[in-house]
């Protein structure tokens, strides 16, 4: 698993735990990889800020990593690739989650959970955790190994590189356990963080110059697939700054992982088109892209630089999300595109809070909980027409709904 560092309003940092994969206990305990399998988790969190003591912020953490097993090398690792999604809540807490970042990572895991990363890349955070051992082990039983944390502190405190910071891992197997109507063997994880950063200057007034803290967590491993199906975290860190003030943040993370089918993307779109001019809306386009397939409403019809759905345009996406209702295993993404025109200020809000709009009653409809419809707006920078006639532009004015394959 692992956590990522990001600073946020009032210095803080907005720490979210958990973000690693990682695979089952075996006897021995090993990873286990199938080219071509692709699984996501869902992780949640609450962290506490502190400043010198004080409490400032409390923040609730909701994010979403898509992995692929992309193949295995000649070493035997299984190489993977994720999207890692960062999600708020929209003005609706109910309602759809808005994207606030996003990373893509590419790194390779050999059979005892060994990570190979590109050097530049920041995730995953934590690496190596869990370790497992050449040897088999049994219930009660406890090892230790090597792992590593890395964060990026340099666009926020301006440091000139990446903190890699070595942590000695104690492992404890805690034996079986049922989880969700099957056995998983529970692995628990505890290190202590001290390491001086290095730090001597920065572009920034202050920088930190020692990072401390700990970990406690339990991996959830499916013994016969081979994978990490969810993880539980308590864990603490602190920043101490170089005059002397002091970061401190405390919180507890889980996650859940599911699995996600290859979509057969020509018989999925075949099907939401005549499911959609069955339902009077022949006219509506349907494409295949890369990541699923892509609803696009581009004569959807608000009031001028309003985000507010007509009624007519109410009744088009209740259409639309019974038809996403015969698909509940794939996630849903809503995206907002405007026409060339104001600023790019005002482009970028006003096409948010038009997909937040559209996202927000298809989740008020029931078609998806909150961190599986997520939405996020673009304003002008990806047009489909040059903004040159007013036809063109409505063609720009358009939301895309994609049923994602992962």
């Amino acid at each position: 698993m692992s956590k990522a560092i990001h600073v946020a309003a009032l210095l803080g940092l907005l720490l979210l735990p958990g973000l690693v994969t990682a695979q089952a206990v075996a006897a021995p305990l090993a990873f286990r990889w199938t080219p071509g399998d692709q699984f996501r988790y869902y992780g949640t969190g609450v962290q506490k800020a502190y400043i010198n003591g004080q409490l400032v912020q409390t923040t609730q953490q909701t994010y979403k990593v898509s992995y692929s097993v992309t193949g295995i090398d000649a070493a035997g690792r299984g190489l993977i690739t994720g999207h890692i999604v960062f999600l708020s809540d929209s003005d609706r807490r109910q309602g759809a989650k808005a994207i606030s970042q996003e990373f893509d990572t590419a790194y390779a895991v050999d059979r005892l959970g060994r990570y190979t990363v590109p050097a530049d890349d920041v995730m995953p955070v934590v690496r190596n955790v869990p370790t497992f051992l050449e040897r088999a082990v049994k219930t009660g039983d406890t090892w230790t190994a090597k792992g590593e944390e890395v964060h990026d502190l340099r666009e926020d405190f301006g440091v000139d590189k990446l903190l890699h910071v070595p942590i000695d891992v104690l492992y404890t197997n805690l034996g079986p356990q049922q989880k969700d109507g099957h056995t998983v063997e529970v692995i628990a994880s505890d290190y202590n963080i001290y390491a001086r950063t290095g730090f001597i200057s920065s572009t920034k007034d202050t920088w930190p110059v020692l990072l401390s803290g700990y970990s406690h967590q339990k991996h959830f491993f499916n013994k016969v697939k081979g994978q990490e199906e969810g993880y539980e975290e308590e864990y603490t860190l602190v920043l101490t700054m170089n005059n002397q003030d002091v970061f401190e943040f405390a919180g507890d993370g889980a996650s859940q992982m599911t699995e996600a089918l290859s979509m057969n993307k020509p018989q999925l779109a075949a099907e939401v088109k005549k499911a959609l001019a069955d339902s009077g809306m022949p006219d509506v386009q349907v494409t295949q892209a890369e990541k699923g397939v892509v609803i696009n409403l581009d004569n959807i019809q608000f009031p001028a630089d309003s985000a507010v759905l007509l009624p007519i345009e109410q009744e088009k996406i209740r259409l639309i999300g019974q038809i996403l209702k015969k698909y509940p295993d794939r996630d849903i993404l809503v995206e907002g595109h405007t026409a060339l025109a104001g600023t790019a200020e005002q482009r970028q809000r006003l096409s948010q809070d038009r997909a937040a709009a559209v996202g927000n009653q298809l989740v008020r409809q029931g078609v998806r909980t909150p961190e599986k419809l997520v939405f996020r707006g673009w304003g002008a920078d990806h047009p489909v027409a040059p903004n040159d006639s007013e036809a063109n532009k409505q063609k720009n004015r358009r939301v895309e709904i994609t049923i994602l394959e992962n």
